[in-house]
């Protein structure tokens, strides 16, 4: 118990010193791989129905993507015995307009569906349902999420990394169809690939 707060708290220091939108990105890529304990908006490991999604939720926010939310597709009874039907889908947050552009582009280019937002962009996002739970809206994806939000939902990150995720554009990128799909995960890999791997923040101290 004690092993895993000092863990937390370990954790917890790196985000504090994160000073950029790409110090986050190889931050949030340990984290995915199970490396680190949490992130600011999260003081849990990914969610089991997104293990097979691992390597491409890390290559892509190697590449400037820093994820925040994902799903896989899904057409089927859930645990609830409900019919859940998802839409395959990932949200996040990019700094560099040569990723954004080349994010949009294989996506739109796989027939997905694209949602991008930003603070000086009107009108804001509104994004679009991406789970049905017993044939009813469940969750949404894509909708623009205010600065306040932003502050509330990475607090403990340093105040120029804030500044960068609040200054970023908001994109999420979502299969069209429910059920089970690999369009997103393809597209996505493909957009990030030619990018470089971002700097790993606490490698150096064997963190």
């Amino acid at each position: 118990m004690f092993g895993r707060w000092r863990k937390i708290r370990a954790d917890r220091k790196l985000w504090a010193e994160a000073r950029t939108l790409t110090d986050l990105c190889g931050l949030m890529a340990r984290w995915v791989e199970g490396e680190l304990s949490m992130w600011p908006g999260y003081s849990d490991g990914a969610a089991e129905e997104t293990l097979a999604l691992v390597p491409v939720l890390a290559r892509a926010n190697r590449g400037g993507f820093l994820t925040d939310a994902s799903q896989p597709g899904f057409d089927g009874t859930g645990f609830d015995g409900l019919h859940w039907q998802q839409r395959a889908a990932v949200s996040g947050f990019v700094a560099d307009e040569q990723v954004l552009s080349r994010i949009r582009v294989a996506a739109t280019a796989a027939g997905l569906v694209v949602f991008i937002s930003h603070p000086r962009l009107l009108p804001q996002g509104r994004g679009g349902t991406c789970t049905l739970r017993g044939g009813q809206p469940y969750t949404v994806f894509g909708e623009y999420m205010p600065p306040r939000l932003l502050r509330h939902l990475w607090a403990g990150v340093h105040r120029q990394a804030m500044a960068e995720i609040v200054d970023a554009w908001q994109v999420t990128v979502a299969d069209p169809d429910y059920g089970p799909n690999d369009r997103v995960w393809v597209a996505l890999d493909a957009a990030v690939d030619v990018f470089p791997a971002v700097p790993v923040i606490g490698a150096e101290r064997g963190v």
